[in-house]
């Protein structure tokens, strides 16, 4: 979480399934933005939703097969993005888990979800029938024509990404349009931060107690994701399963890491890592980063409660503060 102890204009709201916070400076003694973020954020969720049945996303999972379906320009980037990492990540990283995630009872937001745990998860009586799972053609986009096609009986899902999206966005609003010299975005841990005079401190929350940080971040400029399999999980067919999942087989991902952080440029890019780094586990965490997100710094944390650190870390955080 960030520390904005100095009082600057800030606002929080819940969006998305999770908790937005922004804060920002600028030569305004009024903070005008604050009401265009809140729009902002509702907006993308009210695209982007899986479980709003009214959402453009949901409308086109409703949508019939094989037929193109023109979206909103919003939506439309959105899909692009988390198509072309899904490509990148050669199906590590999968948007047609929204099927996979309903068949295994998540098949409403979290919190709601989360008020069910003791009884157990249901299907949702919308999720589509589970086929072989081959995505090769699965999507396919027309930038001239801004519409999608989609070949799969499989739906897309795009929480996360599109938390780290809309962050990304909106700092770039923040800072465009708005002037805002020194801001953070943070969309349930996938931020923006910002500053044009003293650095950010972003703490780490250690994943086995939330009252508790790992350690902390001296951040001037860049993004910082955080996926863990242990906050988002519940009870399905008595088996405890998380959100996490393996996108070549849709199921949660079976993993020695609990939690990484990710810092880079782009929330999105570091979301879609922080993913895969917990999909990727310790003995093939190292290879995973090299190969798919060469340029961006992570911090891991086991079962065991060992971190593992790579050096780009020091290419956006000025130091590490434990």
């Amino acid at each position: 979480m960030p520390n904005h102890s100095d009082k600057l204009p800030a606002i929080r709201f819940h969006a998305m399934g999770t908790e937005i916070l922004a804060v920002g400076k600028n030569a305004d003694i009024q903070p005008y933005w604050q009401m265009t973020l809140y729009r902002f954020f509702h907006m993308a969720e009210r695209l982007a939703s899986r479980f709003l049945p009214d959402s453009e996303l949901s409308r086109f999972n409703r949508a019939p097969m094989f037929h193109p379906v023109e979206l909103s320009p919003m939506l439309y980037e959105m899909v692009r993005l988390a198509w072309s990492w899904s490509v990148r990540t050669e199906g590590l990283f999968q948007p047609f888990v929204g099927s996979d995630l309903c068949r295994l009872g998540y098949d409403r937001s979290f919190e709601h979800l989360r008020k069910d745990d003791q009884q157990q998860a249901l299907k949702g009586a919308d999720c589509p029938p589970a086929v072989e799972r081959n995505f090769d053609q699965a999507l396919i986009l027309s930038d001239k024509e801004r519409t999608a096609v989609r070949n799969t009986p499989y739906h897309l899902d795009l929480g996360g990404i599109g938390k780290g999206w809309s962050a990304d966005r909106a700092a770039m609003m923040l800072r465009g349009s708005f002037r805002v010299t020194r801001g953070i975005v943070d969309a349930g841990g996938d931020m923006r931060v910002w500053s044009d005079e003293e650095p950010w401190l972003i703490g780490i929350q250690s994943p086995f107690d939330e009252e508790k940080e790992l350690l902390q971040l001296v951040l001037r400029n860049g993004a910082v994701a955080t996926s863990n399999i242990i906050h988002r999980s519940w009870v399905h067919e008595g088996k405890r399963v998380h959100h996490i999942l393996d996108g070549r087989t849709g199921l949660p991902a079976e993993t020695d890491i609990v939690q990484a952080t990710v810092l880079g440029c782009s929330a999105a890019e570091a979301e879609v890592a922080a993913k895969v780094i917990c999909m990727a586990g310790s003995e093939r965490l190292s290879e995973w980063m090299k190969t798919y997100f060469p340029g961006l710094g992570y911090i891991a944390v086991t079962q065991s409660g060992s971190l593992k650190i790579n050096r780009r870390v020091y290419e956006y955080a000025e130091r590490l503060v434990t």
